[in-house]
């Protein structure tokens, strides 16, 4: 609230700011400990102000509850918990306020009173709140070596890409990757993955899935697969950067076989579980997945386990990254002379268009 003895003195630090008493050469933080932090304010929003600080590479975010008051070199626009919003610069006042100057005078408000602060050029909340409804696409490349242990031992390189188009409520996952390998002049792995994924969350935290995955694998003999599943999820966790939740439906799988494999060709329904998990921070994020899908026919003696657990850095504004991880697939019915687990650590580098 305006009016009370704290704003009236903070009207005079800003007028005293104004006068050129306290000029400052750069955005300033003043914590609640006394510490001061200097560099440039880029945000604040959801409670969190987002600061490049002149002494580190990598962007601070601080709690708003952590904040005596802060000021800024240059005009940024402001909204408060009201709903005012404000065009100027601004500067600290008394204890826990700052104060906006502006062509239409002084405001004063409390610290805790700031909702959202952003830069001229930047998109303002309401914007990035119609983006965030708005379907947009994001496309990642990948490309990389990997060491396997299981069926064989080699040495690949392996090509990949992804593209998402994400809406307010799902998400649509297209993916394509390829592996080839050879050892000792034998190619050791061929395979190929075409893979769709679809959810929809209209009524988080229920929602519902579709997914499939066609294509090849020369070395376990498989001339041709396809699997796909139908059913609900419910989301465990649904942050921003921390996401974590169950899938249970049915679908079915087929696996064609070259007449030398020792098996007959795979035709059966099956149950469908899953399990994901993601973390995101400043450094990167890890990701795990786990999917069981038993046979309806024969579920203890037809069933194909897959497991993938990553950690993915993020470089230049999270356009580049180096991805770390390793995936499993054990399947209860392989071709003769094959091993039923199938082990596969990789390192692969990500380029994300965005």
């Amino acid at each position: 609230m305006f009016g009370s003895f704290s704003r009236v003195l903070g009207f005079a630090v800003a007028l005293m700011s104004c006068a050129g008493m306290n000029v400052a050469s750069a955005d300033e933080v003043r914590l609640e400990d006394g510490s001061l932090i200097r560099g440039k304010i880029k945000s604040i929003s959801g409670g969190t102000l987002v600061i490049a600080p002149d002494f580190a590479k990598s962007d601070f975010k601080i709690d708003m509850a952590k904040i005596e008051n802060f000021s800024t070199d240059e005009a940024v626009f402001m909204t408060t918990n009201s709903g005012a919003t404000f065009n100027g610069t601004v500067v600290p006042g008394f204890g826990n306020t700052i104060s906006i100057s502006s062509l239409h005078g002084i405001a004063a408000a409390g610290t805790d009173e700031v909702a959202d602060l952003w830069r001229v050029g930047d998109l303002s909340p309401a914007e990035r709140a119609l983006q965030k409804k708005d379907r947009h696409w994001t496309f990642t490349f990948e490309a990389g070596f990997t060491g396997t242990s299981g069926t064989t031992d080699f040495a690949q390189g392996l090509l990949g890409m992804n593209a998402y188009n994400v809406g307010e409520f799902d998400k649509l996952h297209l993916a394509a990757n390829f592996n080839y390998s050879e050892t000792n002049g034998d190619r050791s792995q061929d395979n190929l993955h075409l893979i769709a994924d679809y959810e929809d969350k209209f009524y988080a935290p229920l929602q519902w899935y579709g997914r499939t995955d066609n294509g090849y694998d020369k070395i376990a003999k498989q001339n041709f697969f396809t699997t796909s599943a139908l059913g609900l999820g419910y989301g465990i966790i649904d942050q921003s950067n921390w996401t974590l939740n169950i899938r249970c439906g049915a679908g079915f799988r087929y696996e064609s076989y070259e007449e030398d494999a020792g098996i007959e060709d795979v035709s059966t329904p099956t149950g469908d579980f899953e399990v994901n998990h993601r973390y995101s921070a400043d450094f990167g994020k890890i990701v795990n997945k786990i999917n069981y899908g038993p046979s309806l026919d024969n579920p203890s003696g037809d069933y194909v386990i897959s497991h993938e657990s990553y950690f993915e850095t993020a470089y230049y504004e999270d356009k580049v990254g180096i991805r770390i991880g390793m995936s499993n697939v054990y399947n209860s019915i392989v071709a003769v002379g094959n091993r039923h687990l199938d082990s596969t650590f990789y390192v692969k580098l990500v380029f994300k268009i965005k």
